[in-house]
């Protein structure tokens, strides 16, 4: 479409009569074909492109250069969160009511013209770089309703960790279940793990298991990141990630949990309805992760970063998203007003998109990365309303357990993890020495206290006699009933020795190893009681019986389980039935 179809199709007569005042155009001008075609030839020179430029406003040539790197299409939300407001030209709201601007030339639909885009090419400055900021210092408390709320912090670097490692410690024990249905860890398995996670879980008031966050978060991770099979094994991945606490192996598990989107973790959003209404479509979980990880990469690293700063950032780079393919009217807290949606003043936009986006933001922050160890949080209890957003009719204290969420802080190993650093540079010593392990297999204990998750692995191959630990050869061969070899076993043995194993110790792990394969299962066999002597002899005369069936004493036979119905079909030959005590 040319400028001048463009400019006679597009407007009234009257409206680009207001256009050519605004260009300081002749008023002689009548006919809309005259009109249309003065408008098309003036906006085609570059002086009179570069005049308007300079009489536009600050905010509004902010505007039109922000649409013009933008591929020329203008993003209201990013602009906003940038500037505070917008420039409220027509073309932008809609309004026919509000004066006609400069930026009403150059904008239609919230895009601009492609004819003007060349001609703007010299003229609109690079765009500005927003770079979002923080904090050396975390704040340890704030001010809200005239009362000073002192602050909670975790510094989850090397907790997540230890978390993370105790996690795939019990697993591997079975000492965790999962529900069969939703993947879930079972309310056992969370008190299970709860007590022994390194600072415990975000709020200490933990009663009902599906309150808890941090074991929430590890089990969900692992699950989506295949290091735990759905039905709470490890896998390969999780195995090799237990044995060696390679950041690289982490770095891989993350990166599968980012694009993985089985379960959707919006479900922990209680206070969040119509999630399964007729219609509602929900976007995938890995989209949203994405866009927040992505955020999270250009964020800074080392300071602490306020959650509202962020929400701004995410608008400002464009890595908003939708969590529901409607967009924000059909999840809502609260009530909905006259069933269409959000109620103003009650629920602004913003409301609106903090009550959804922004809680869930708070969720992936706190749930899975401050659990995994990648971020540092401060953070309030929920009742305490920090969270500034309202809704319709909502009368409760809070909406989430995610609400108290104030700053975060990116950590090396959220560095290393986000893209921001090549590789993972603890901030203390990761692999401390704990014990020396002695020819006589006997374990000396080098430090008075160890971690949830080292006495777990450690309980896991040693046992105590008397007031001494010893290696112990029946833990190790229950464990190789269920997996080929003791590679975990071995690496953390060598992880935290004071020096190498002894050759003794050595030894004695491969003899367990060769030992645990010294029988072997051929086939399962199947036990039979007969009624009498007589007739068990009947049987074993019989020349297709005898040849399955053989003598366990005089009125027990044993067969292959795999012959039980050849072994079935004989006997009813000779009339008799096999029954299953």
């Amino acid at each position: 479409m040319s400028l001048y179809d463009h400019f006679f199709n597009n407007y009234t007569s009257e409206q680009l009569h207001k256009f050519i005042k605004l260009c300081g155009g002749p008023s002689s001008l009548k006919r809309k074909g005259d009109r249309a075609r003065y408008l098309a030839e003036t906006l085609s020179n570059p002086q009179v492109v570069r005049r308007l430029w300079g009489e536009m406003d600050d905010l509004s040539r902010k505007a039109l250069a922000a649409a013009f790197h933008n591929d020329g299409v203008f993003n209201k939300k990013a602009f906003r969160a940038r500037y505070g407001k917008l420039p409220t030209p027509r073309s932008l709201l809609f309004s026919w009511s509000r004066k006609t601007t400069f930026l009403d030339l150059f904008l239609h639909d919230g895009a601009i013209l492609p004819e003007l885009m060349p001609l703007l090419a010299d003229i609109v400055p690079p765009p500005e770089k927003f770079q979002l900021s923080g904090l050396e210092e975390a704040p340890e408390e704030i001010r809200l309703h005239n009362k000073t709320i002192e602050l909670l912090r975790m510094d989850r670097e090397i907790a997540g960790l230890h978390d993370l490692s105790l996690y795939l410690t019990l697993v591997s024990q079975g000492k965790l279940r999962l529900s069969s249905s939703t993947g879930w860890l079972t309310p056992k398995g969370v008190m299970t793990l709860l007590p022994k996670l390194q600072q415990g879980d975000l709020f200490d008031d933990v009663e009902n298991a599906k309150d808890a966050i941090f074991p929430f978060g590890l089990n969900e991770f692992c699950i989506a990141a295949n290091l735990v099979t759905y039905k709470g094994n490890l896998t390969p991945a999780g195995s090799q990630f237990l044995s060696t606490q390679d950041p690289d192996l982490l770095l891989e598990a993350f990166e599968t949990w980012v694009e993985e989107g089985r379960n959707d973790e919006l479900e922990r959003i209680k206070a969040i309805k119509g999630k399964r209404a007729r219609g509602v479509r929900l976007t995938l979980p890995s989209q949203r992760r994405e866009n927040i990880i992505e955020a999270l990469s250009w964020s800074p690293t080392g300071v602490w970063i306020s959650i509202f700063d962020f929400y701004r950032a995410i608008k400002i780079w464009e890595l908003d998203f939708d969590l529901e393919a409607g967009g924000l009217n059909r999840l809502f807290i609260g009530h909905r007003y006259g069933g269409k949606g959000w109620y103003e003043p009650w629920a602004s936009e913003e409301d609106a998109w903090m009550l959804t986006n922004g809680l869930y933001i708070n969720l992936i922050i706190m749930e899975y990365l401050a659990a995994l160890g990648a971020v540092d949080i401060v953070y309030t209890y929920p009742e305490y309303g920090t969270f500034p957003a309202r809704a319709y009719y909502y009368d409760e204290y809070q909406y989430s357990r995610y609400d108290g969420l104030l700053y975060f802080r990116i950590n090396p190993l959220g560095a290393f993890l986000l893209g921001q650093a090549a590789a993972y540079e603890p901030s203390q010593t990761l692999t401390p020495t704990l014990f020396s392990v002695l020819p006589t297999l006997e374990v000396d204990l080098l430090q008075d206290t160890l971690t949830p998750a080292q006495q777990a692995q450690l309980d896991q191959i040693t046992e105590v006699r008397g007031n001494r630990r010893f290696l112990s050869r029946s833990k190790l061969l229950a464990i190789l009933d269920d997996q080929p070899g003791l590679e975990a076993q071995r690496a953390f043995l060598l992880r935290h020795n004071r020096g190498p194993l002894p050759k003794e110790a050595l030894a004695w792990l491969d003899e367990v190893e060769t030992n645990s394969r010294a029988l072997r299962i051929v086939s399962k066999s199947l036990t039979i009681k007969v009624r009498s002597a007589e007739l068990a002899q009947q049987i074993l005369a019989d020349p297709k019986l005898s040849k399955i069936a053989r003598p366990l004493d005089a009125k027990t036979l044993v067969i292959p389980a795999s012959r039980e119905t050849a072994f079935r079909s004989a006997l009813r030959e000779m009339g008799y039935g096999l029954v299953r005590k």
